[in-house]
């Protein structure tokens, strides 16, 4: 006997399916028409931001500078040592940038000796707490000159700008301060790039070399 309850049932079901099998065809039409659209119309490339111009970086550079070792006491004596500087990517329509990361390069000419390396860290932190900048866990590796960097730590200030502290120990039980002033997005001067430079700490000091 002729069941109609079920052959509506079955119907029912049919339409249902064919329903579900549209539904994703069309999802499938949508997402291949919005590739193709994506693809033949790629978004305009965004301007470029410049965080700092080669002066507003030589600036900013001085006052993180100044928010590191500026009220060290007795004071340290520091010499420019470089400046690295590298361009960005390439733009996504083929354009070269005109953005370039910088990192400025200061060595201490203070001979430091390795006594002082916790009492020069910790003036440096409590002077960075002072100035708002955001510290970074230090780094510490054993104190043999062979394995490098004794002690680094770094923070960065809330205008965008990083500092970086290396301590490197010597044989005769002196430090080497190292200072990486850096930052992302700088325009770019042509004459802004200098080749960094080695420089051994030769000005002995009554506090900081004993």
């Amino acid at each position: 006997m002729f069941d109609k309850g079920l052959a509506k049932g079955c119907l029912g079901a049919a339409v249902g399916l064919a329903g579900l099998v549209g539904v994703v065809l069309a999802l499938h039409v949508g997402v291949w028409w919005w590739i193709s659209y994506d693809e033949a119309h790629p978004p305009a490339p965004r301007p470029e931001q410049v965080r700092f111009t080669a002066d507003g970086f030589r600036q900013r550079s001085e006052q993180a500078l100044q928010a590191t070792v500026g009220t060290l006491s007795p004071g340290l004596a520091l010499t420019d040592t470089g400046y690295s500087v590298e361009r960005h990517q390439p733009r996504p329509n083929g354009e070269l940038s005109r953005l370039f990361f910088v990192d400025r390069r200061l060595t201490a000419r203070t001979r430091i000796s390795a006594s002082h390396r916790l009492e020069l860290k910790s003036g440096i932190e409590n002077q960075w707490r002072l100035q708002g900048y955001k510290q970074v866990k230090p780094i510490w590796t054993p104190s043999e000159p062979e394995k490098g960097t004794d002690y680094q730590f770094s923070a960065e200030s809330s205008g965008g700008v990083s500092v970086y502290v290396s301590l490197v120990p010597g044989p005769d039980q002196m430090l080497t301060l190292t200072l990486s002033i850096r930052s992302d997005g700088v325009e770019y001067a042509p004459d802004f790039a200098r080749p960094t430079e080695t420089l051994r700490p030769d000005i002995d000091d009554a506090h900081w070399s004993t």
